[in-house]
């Protein structure tokens, strides 16, 4: 029995190197995000440039383009952490690759408590947006008024992940 679970141990340890293909996917999407930035960078300088463009208009589309900056960093941290922490970490052991001082510290609380914080950021990105382009009828503020009980809701669960990992590394006080 002994040596069943030893092999299978090994073998689920080999297959590690199959993650590669969801972060590769991962890498994908960022590309595509950069795509549709570009595009939408240039739909907006064109605007810009040529024609009007009323300053909620231009807030709200430079919040669109802030939002995709954001996801694409929320999935490059992913990506880089979980290559980092699940498949490989000596190919970034290089010289010629100057790695993120963040990665050497990186552990899977601290990459719950990053993604937590970012979507935080999203979230709040996406309720100004969503405020600021709304003419406040009753709609408009359910609307507003259900995305901001879903960033409270982001948050607490943030501060929860934070204060469930402090009591897990809290060590009791020695008596002496």
């Amino acid at each position: 029995m002994e040596k069943i679970l030893s092999g299978f141990g090994s073998l689920l340890y080999r297959m590690r190197f199959t993650m590669l293909f969801f972060y590769v996917g991962l890498v994908a999407i960022i590309v595509g995000i950069l795509g549709k930035f570009l595009l939408e960078t240039w739909k907006l300088m064109n605007t810009l440039l040529f024609e009007d463009l009323s300053k909620i208009d231009l807030i709200i589309k430079v919040l669109e383009l802030v939002d995709m900056t954001m996801v694409a960093q929320l999935v490059w941290v992913v990506a880089l952490a979980g290559v980092s922490l699940f498949v490989t970490t000596g190919h970034f052991d290089k010289s010629d690759i100057k790695k993120p001082d963040w990665l050497d510290h990186v552990n899977t609380y601290n990459l719950k408590l990053k993604l937590a914080f970012a979507i935080i950021s999203i979230s709040g990105v996406h309720a100004l947006k969503t405020y600021l382009s709304g003419d406040l009828t009753l709609e408009s503020v359910q609307v507003v008024t259900y995305i901001a009980v879903i960033h409270f809701l982001f948050v607490l669960s943030a501060i929860g992940i934070s204060f469930s990992e402090r009591l897990t590394r809290e060590k009791p006080h020695e008596e002496h």
